[in-house]
């Protein structure tokens, strides 16, 4: 059974032109069932909102401002979806708007067990994103970006709008970082990663998480184009591992090894030692959150702590 989905879009903080989008994106999810924007549709600034939304039956939710210093719309936004809400007749909502005022609404829909998808402009605040189970960019539902992120490289026709939209998603690296930590934590308990489920962790860590963001057009083009995975299918599933081991990251053995070889080496000098010899080096890039679990990783190399009753760890060869 499909989900049904309470749609609400602060058409004063919205432009007209992402409304064809939001239902593409929408049907990904489940049905509509609500379909509410709220506005003074009186003002000239508003006009396109009446006529747009017939050909999705939008109702339209008419409040004039009582006060040019308060939104009176914003008010009956939130109204509304505290009234849907304990009706318990839909699984979604879909809050349409920039405003970061929305985030106490989205966290107590959240508190109430519901699924909340916002959408707006790639530079709403951090907290409303982080509040919402998902944060689609509109920019990049309605394709409002002529350039949008790579894989870094940009072309003479970027535009300003590709580069606000970069400005404001995360940078594609600390993606990378958490998907291998994310596979490399799952292999080392013998167990796959499927292609969805790997998504569904990233959208954890990153509710505006969106392979479009980054100029690809599903996430299996995006993960293979990242070079360090591996992407398999076993009958209907898509499975991820992760490749062969790099020069650099055969390098950076290779040197830890030969450390070890020399003697018992306190953790802490051995990672100065490799910042020393690697100074990109970030263990996170390599799938782990602490240098002692990477070096523990590396066949023939044992870490344990310091005799002798000090403190700290250090890394010998078993």
């Amino acid at each position: 059974m499909e989900k049904r989905i309470a749609l609400l879009i602060d058409a004063e903080n919205t432009s007209v032109k992402y409304l064809d989008g939001i239902f593409m994106e929408l049907k990904n999810y489940g049905t509509v069932t609500y379909k509410r924007m709220y506005g003074d549709f009186t003002s000239k600034t508003l006009s396109e909102w009446n006529h747009k939304a017939l050909s999705y039956a939008v109702v339209p939710i008419q409040q004039p401002r009582y006060s040019t210093a308060k939104n009176a719309a914003d008010i009956m936004l939130v109204i509304d979806a505290m009234d849907i809400m304990y009706t318990k007749n839909v699984d979604i909502f879909c809050i349409v708007s920039s405003d970061s005022d929305f985030t106490r609404l989205v966290n107590r829909l959240c508190d109430e067990g519901m699924e909340v998808i916002g959408m707006g402009k790639s530079d709403a605040s951090k907290t409303l994103k982080a509040a919402c189970t998902i944060y689609k960019n509109l920019e990049i539902i309605y394709g409002d970006s002529d350039e949008i992120v790579t894989t870094g490289q940009k072309t003479q026709e970027t535009t300003r709008k590709a580069t606000d939209l970069e400005e404001n998603i995360v940078p594609l690296k600390e993606i990378k970082k958490s998907m291998i930590e994310i596979v490399r934590e799952n292999e080392n308990q013998g167990n796959r990663t499927g292609l969805g489920g790997l998504k569904s962790s990233i959208q954890r860590l990153y509710k505006d998480f969106d392979e479009r963001n980054y100029g690809y057009s599903s996430m299996t083009k995006l993960v293979k184009e990242l070079k360090d995975f591996v992407v398999t299918q076993d009958h209907s599933t898509v499975n991820v591992s992760l490749s062969g081991l790099d020069e650099n990251e055969k390098n950076l053995e290779d040197f830890i090894l030969a450390t070890v070889r020399r003697g018992p080496t306190d953790l802490g000098r051995l990672g100065q030692m490799i910042h020393e010899r690697f100074p990109d080096f970030d263990v996170k890039s390599y799938g782990y959150s602490q240098l002692g679990t990477f070096v523990q990783s590396i066949p023939g190399i044992v870490v344990e702590p310091v005799k002798n009753g000090k403190n700290g760890k250090c890394a010998r060869l078993m």
